[in-house]
């Protein structure tokens, strides 16, 4: 695993952390927050794995690997359910994205030995 492959998904980790606060915080002052209050979950959830994960990696921590899978699944959740409100949220389609890249960047990073 080279140092550039830790610092990007450092990187990706720390994009997807913020676009997830954004999204969540959107979620939560517009008019159908409570439609949405399963995204402000899944938006926490993950921003808080992603967090995780950067400072884990950050420290060359050896269980970062397996935070990096739960933090895969949760990105996966939370894209998921941001694509259902895309149509009419654009910091949902813009969490999507990022939660996508996250995800692929944290799953490899799981599976470097």
């Amino acid at each position: 695993m080279t140092t550039a492959t830790v610092n990007d998904c450092i990187q990706d980790c720390l994009e997807c952390l913020r676009e997830c606060e954004v999204c969540a915080t959107a979620c939560l002052t517009g008019e159908m927050s409570a439609m949405m209050a399963e995204c402000v979950r899944l938006c926490h959830d993950c921003a808080d794995l992603c967090d995780i994960c950067a400072r884990l990696m950050m420290r060359g921590s050896s269980v970062h690997q397996e935070a990096c899978l739960a933090c895969a699944k949760a990105c996966e959740l939370c894209a998921q359910e941001c694509e259902k409100h895309s149509d009419h949220a654009v910091h949902c389609k813009t969490c999507a994205e990022a939660c996508r890249q996250c995800a692929a960047s944290c799953r490899a990073m799981a599976q470097a030995a």
